[in-house]
Order: C-alpha cells, then structure tokens, then sequence
C-alpha cells in the first residue's frame, strides 16, 4: 500500500467521526437556543428559528461525512462477513441524514418562540418525518451486521456486544421518544429527552467504529512492513 493511499484511506476512516460531531452541535444549539426546551422537543425543530442553519449544516455535514466513511469502512473491511453489506448500510444512513438536512421539519407549536406550528403539512416537512425510520433502521441494521462481523472473532467479542448494545437502546429510546409525541397536537412531554438519548448512543457508535478500523489497518500496516 502506497504512502498515499493510506493516508485517504486513514481519511476515510476518519470521517466516522461526522455523527458524533453531529451529537455535540446537537447539544450545544438544544441547551443555548434561546426559548427552545430539549426535554419536549425534537432535535430536528432546531433547523427553524434564527440559528436553524447550523443544525441543516450539520445533518448534512455529517451525512457527507458518513458517506465517505462507508467507502474507507469497504476498503478497510476488505473481505468477509458483513464487508459489503456494513458499508452500504452504513452510506444509507449517511444519505439518509442529508435528506434530514435538506427537508426541513414543520415548525411545531410554540417553536420558534410565538409560532402556532404548521396548520396543514407541507411536503418538504413530510419528506423529513417520513425519512426518519427509514433512516434508523438503516443505522440499526448497519449495526447488527457489524456484530455478525465482529462475532466471528472471539477477541472482537466486546465490540459485538457493545454494537449489540447500542443498537438495542438506540432504537428503544427512539421508539419512547415517538410514543411520547402527539401527532395530533405536535407536542409531547419528555420525548426530547429520550430522542437525545437515542441519538447519542447510535451516532457515537460511528466514531466508536472509526477508532477500532484505524487501529486495526494501522496494525495491519505495522505488520507488512515488518514482514
């Protein structure tokens, strides 16, 4: 392997990192967003308002980042199982934050400070709401392929378990956190809570991820070159 290429690939790799730098602008703009109340609101309502533009930038940004892991978690996996199928369902997820990014959520009632929500739907809001299972469960499935992966090595048995773990409460936090909303009305009570939640555990797994395939190629690495 080339100097340079291992370096784009080491690159690539990194970009796991995009979901998780998506939690911290997450948090930062949900605790300093003035009239916002991250218990009893979506993530997603933080694209309206005055500073809505840095939540858009990082769903999309993150999504772009996701993208270009996929390719460095293909390269990097090379063969085996869930060497195909992890990456792509990896790309789907980052795509699928894009479009979070690009259609952006209807307001709901009382957010933006003084606004009734939206009466009647509009198509851009429901692109967005209709992406986000599709979304989650590409993330869950992305994870239970790399835990069929990582089963297969008995010194990978903590991150099968950890992969295991984190899609089980990624997608159960995420499920109380809908079941506390009220479609009907548009507002809820604690729903915001557990959907952070949700959200920190399955998008750090990415970072999480990105860690273990940098440590494991620059071995790989390591070892040719002392062959």
């Amino acid at each position: 392997m080339s100097v340079s290429i291992f370096w784009i690939d080491r690159a690539l790799l990194a970009a796991g990192f995009g979901p998780s730098l998506f939690v911290i602008v997450l948090l930062v703009e949900s605790f300093t967003r003035p009239g916002y109340d991250p218990w009893s609101r979506f993530g997603s309502e933080l694209a309206n308002g005055e500073r809505g533009w840095t939540v858009i930038a990082a769903f999309i940004a993150a999504g772009v980042l996701t993208v270009a892991f996929a390719v460095g978690l293909r390269r990097s996996l090379v063969h085996g199982r869930a060497a195909v199928a992890g990456p792509l369902l990896v790309g789907l997820f980052g795509i699928g934050l894009v479009i979070a990014g690009a259609f952006v959520v209807d307001p709901k009632p009382g957010y933006p400070p003084g606004g009734t929500g939206t009466a009647t739907g509009t198509l851009v809001g429901s692109i967005h709401d209709n992406n986000l299972l599709p979304t989650w469960l590409a993330m869950t499935a992305a994870m239970a392929v790399m835990a069929w992966r990582f089963a297969d090595d008995p010194d990978m048995r903590p991150w099968m378990w950890y992969t295991v773990a984190a899609a089980a409460v990624s997608l159960g936090t995420l499920m109380a956190a809908l079941a506390l909303f009220d479609s009907t009305t548009q507002t809820g009570s604690w729903h915001g809570l557990w959907q952070r939640i949700a959200i920190a555990v399955g998008f750090t797994w990415f970072g999480a991820v990105a860690v273990q395939r940098l440590r494991s190629t620059r071995n790989r690495v390591h070892y040719s070159a002392t062959a």
